[in-house]
């Protein structure tokens, strides 16, 4: 992921993800468009083209839109210098029960 977002998205969002003029900062808690995986994955693949994203999904295979998907949520949190200031909403992921992970059910 982190080579597809070299090649396509530093223009905007900058190489550690801190955002510029044009793109978002993707490093902190904050989401124009969704934080989730779900919402990340579909404004990679659509994108936003009133605010200049490009549909990355006709230029991108769909594996290379999963793997910057995945890179972009690891970037969450590692606070780069000089980062862009927040834009839109606050995201908190849900809680996960683990046994929602195991499949099984508590006793």
């Amino acid at each position: 992921g982190r080579s597809v977002f070299t090649i396509n998205c530093v223009a905007c969002h900058k190489a550690d993800g801190g955002g510029n003029a044009i793109g978002p900062n993707l490093t902190d808690a904050y989401w124009l468009h969704g934080g989730d995986l779900k919402s990340i994955f579909s404004t990679v693949k659509n994108g936003i083209v009133e605010k200049g994203m490009p549909a990355w999904g006709k230029a991108m295979s769909p594996k290379d839109v999963r793997d910057v998907t995945f890179y972009v949520m690891s970037l969450q949190g590692s606070n780069p210098p000089d980062a862009k200031a927040a834009q839109g909403e606050p995201f908190t992921p849900a809680p996960v029960a683990v046994d929602s992970l195991t499949n099984q059910t508590p006793k």
